[in-house]
């Protein structure tokens, strides 16, 4: 019966943690239940053994970082360039930080699929959580705090407001937690009596229709639960703060009535201000892979501005052609991770060492937000490339940038058979469960490529063809498509610059050209000679593409965008087809095209959320003390006693019986009961009847004093009792202390900052 007893008790517990993933698992799309049921499952095995036998709890502190790894691996892939456990230490931790730092630009409800990061962070999170609760209910027995910690996850699924409103979460949680608290009464007793079975079943049957009657009368509960989690913001001081992030809402960034400055920036040349690139497509979203892995060491220089700190960035293979020049970025209200290019940088100067770090996607970074107003000087070159340049230059592409070509799917060169468009559409369809979104690309891609062959010649009529054949719209209308790419493409035909980047880069690796989506800020606007204006309306995101012996080359899908510079692009000033396209409708000689009609530019229509404006970035290691220290306040005490009384559960009993006499020495001396080292035991329950009116049984200090002495050996009954009774003697030292001191005075005494003298 034990043993059933046990198993009860295990799965109550096992139900409450996946009561709890459900709820997180309410308020991301797409679903990810299976990530989150797995976190709980591996929260729960690797806290059972405790539960097998108390002495076995220490393998749980063991077993939790095994399960937090195992978990880690299965949410997320190592990539194949990540080697030995430092390097998967930092890749771990650098992706749980970009998942933090969506969480805070995202809107709920959350987007996993958009960001792998933000999913791995959540499963983290959700481990850590179920896994403290674990430990406290199966390994030390401690239901009530285990179910508090369940209970912050329920509660987080059902106080944001987009998440729709049900009671089962809410019931199936009180239903599990009341079973949980009854079966670990039931492991502590010998027998449990059926009318006490019925009494405690009875207390949760009513506890929980009181929940729903509450809830059912007055739907004000459900209906206006607590605003999202994110903008819990005790210490912001709020103001016009803006914080840049590689993973941006754009509809909301881009609007007018919110256009805030966050950059200054001087430059001989005018560029796109790149922060980062995305290199991953998963068909639903782009994401970024690479680790920031490469540390850039500092060199120190005392000029007559003061002292700088210079950065050397390694240059890139190939190295681009082109003039050297000294770019000066001033930040304005923002608070960025990410430090801001145009061209490719050669080094960085900034008047304080910070650790700053670069990932294969040529990006600049730091741990810690800078902001919110900083400034620093990038040496670059500005590329440039003229059209003759990438012509005929053939798909030699070097090994490592295999990773540029992948897809969810095949390429056209993957296609088998000679009928590749009826082969594709049975292919697709067959390989993915969406796979019917994607069976027009092959047909569509036909449209647009024709028979070009010359990687430049395909990249600059997927350019062009997007920019003339889609239209730009911040609020495109809802499609039945679950990727947003594939709603882009194929229903709605509309979008912004995420959609267009993102549908040209996957159009290009479809070809077989590697291509990446960059992001950053366009140019802004020109305020004085070779300074410029950027705000939050000017966030973009744009494409690159390489090509053999030039490198990484941008290009412009967007309507109403075009590269300040001459170039390759078809939207760079004074452009020349080199190709005699008669795909196009335009001549070989067509100019710079004309921004495309659509409502305010890049602005777009005023969005129904803005910026909050808060400095979550700096005010998060500030929570995070507070709440630490709260922790630990809270639980010194518990934490304390749990320590010194961890010797009650295993062990000869003689040692168990000696243990509860000290423990109840003790607790009467932090109460300021006169309890002597040399007292008896039969002594200090005389005290303990002196002062607190407490009776006992003589007998059992008889027998305790037997046992003590070697008189007859201990039996278990003999230590239940002591135990109850020095449990009974705690519970009223804090009562009576409680009513004749006060409530302060008996916490400094729990805390044992302070013994007052008792009074009998």
């Amino acid at each position: 019966m034990k043993a059933a007893r046990r198993t009860f008790y295990f799965f109550s517990f096992v139900g409450l943690a996946i009561v709890g993933a459900l709820a997180l698992n309410r308020v991301v799309q797409p679903s990810c239940a299976t990530e989150l049921l797995r976190a709980a499952a591996l929260a729960a095995i690797c806290t059972a053994p405790g539960l097998l036998h108390r002495r076995l709890w220490p393998l749980a502190l063991l077993l939790l970082p095994v399960g937090c790894y195992l978990l880690l691996r299965t949410t997320m892939a190592l990539p194949t360039l990540v080697d030995g456990a430092a390097g998967q230490y930092h890749f771990y931790v650098e992706k749980l930080r970009q998942g933090s730092e969506a969480y805070k630009v995202m809107v709920f409800p959350l987007d996993v699929e958009r960001s792998p990061e933000l999913l791995l962070l959540l499963t983290f999170s959700a481990y850590w959580l179920l896994g403290s609760a674990g430990f406290l209910a199966l390994g030390l027995r401690r239901p009530l705090p285990a179910v508090v910690l369940v209970m912050i996850l329920v509660g987080y699924g059902l106080t944001v407001d987009t998440s729709a409103r049900a009671l089962w979460p809410g019931l199936l949680f009180l239903v599990l937690a009341a079973s949980l608290l009854l079966s670990s009464r039931a492991l502590e007793r010998l027998h449990w009596r059926p009318r006490e079975a019925l009494m405690g079943v009875a207390v949760a049957v009513v506890g929980c229709a009181l929940s729903v009657g509450i809830l059912s009368a007055a739907p004000s509960v459900v209906a206006t639960p607590w605003q999202d989690w994110r903008a819990w913001d005790p210490f912001g001081q709020g103001g016009t703060t803006y914080s840049f992030n590689w993973l941006q809402n754009y509809p909301t960034l881009l609007d007018p009535a919110n256009n805030l400055p966050v950059l200054e920036v001087q430059s001989p040349y005018p560029c796109y201000w790149r922060a980062n690139a995305l290199d991953n497509f998963t068909g639903s979203a782009w994401v970024t892979s690479r680790a920031f892995v490469v540390q850039l060491e500092a060199k120190r220089e005392q000029t007559s501005d003061g002292e700088w700190y210079t950065y050397s960035v390694p240059p890139s293979v190939p190295t681009p052609k082109g003039p050297q020049v000294v770019e000066r970025f001033s930040t304005q209200s923002i608070y960025t991770n990410y430090l801001f290019t145009g061209g490719e940088p050669l080094s960085l100067a900034i008047q304080q060492e910070i650790p700053l770090r670069m990932n294969d996607l040529r990006a600049l970074r730091v741990s810690t937000a800078l902001g919110p107003t900083f400034a620093y000087t990038v040496t670059a070159t500005i590329p440039q490339v003229q059209p003759s340049d990438l012509v005929g230059l053939g798909k030699e592409y070097p090994r490592e940038l295999a990773a540029y070509l992948t897809l969810p799917f095949d390429r056209v060169d993957q296609i088998p058979g000679p009928d590749k468009a009826a082969a594709w559409r049975k292919e697709i369809t067959e390989e993915l469960p969406s796979g019917w979104e994607w069976a027009g690309l092959y047909d569509l891609n036909e449209r647009i490529v024709g028979h070009a062959t010359d990687p430049y010649q395909v990249t600059l009529r997927i350019e062009r063809y997007l920019r003339r054949a889609y239209s730009y719209s911040l609020t495109p209308r809802a499609s039945e498509y679950s990727s947003p790419y594939a709603a882009f493409l194929f229903d709605t035909r509309a979008g912004y610059c995420q959609h267009f980047a993102g549908a040209m880069a996957l159009l290009l690796r479809y070809n077989g050209i590697p291509a990446r989506v960059a992001l950053g800020f366009a140019t802004g606007e020109k305020i004085g000679k070779d300074l410029y204006q950027v705000t939050t309306n000017n966030a973009h995101a744009w494409v690159e593409v390489y090509f053999p012996t030039v490198g990484w080359v941008a290009f412009d899908p967007t309507p109403g965008h075009n590269l300040p510079l001459a170039g390759p692009s078809s939207t760079s000033p004074g452009f020349v087809n080199p190709f005699a396209d008669t795909a196009s409708a335009e001549s070989e000689t067509a100019t710079t095209l004309p921004p495309a009609a659509h409502p305010a530019e890049e602005s777009g229509p005023p969005s129904t959320q803005a910026p909050t404006g808060r400095n979550r970035e700096t005010s998060l290691p500030w929570v995070l003390g507070v709440v630490g220290l709260l922790a630990v306040a809270a639980g010194w005490p518990l934490g304390r006693d749990l320590w010194r009384g961890r010797a009650l559960h295993w062990g000869p009993w003689e040692k168990r019986l000696a243990l509860s006499i000290r423990l109840l020495r003790s607790d009467l001396q932090r109460y300021g009961v006169p309890a002597a080292p040399g007292h008896t035991y039969e002594e200090l329950l005389d005290l303990a009847r002196d002062y607190l009116g407490l009776e006992y049984d003589p007998s059992l200090s008889s027998r305790v004093l037997a046992v003590l002495f070697g008189a007859y050996p201990p039996t278990p009954q003999d230590f239940r009792q002591a135990e109850a009774l020095r449990k009974e003697v705690r519970s009223r030292l804090r009562r009576t202390h409680r009513q004749q001191r006060g409530w302060t005075r008996t916490a400094l005494c729990w805390y044992g900052l302070r013994r007052q003298s008792a009074t009998g």
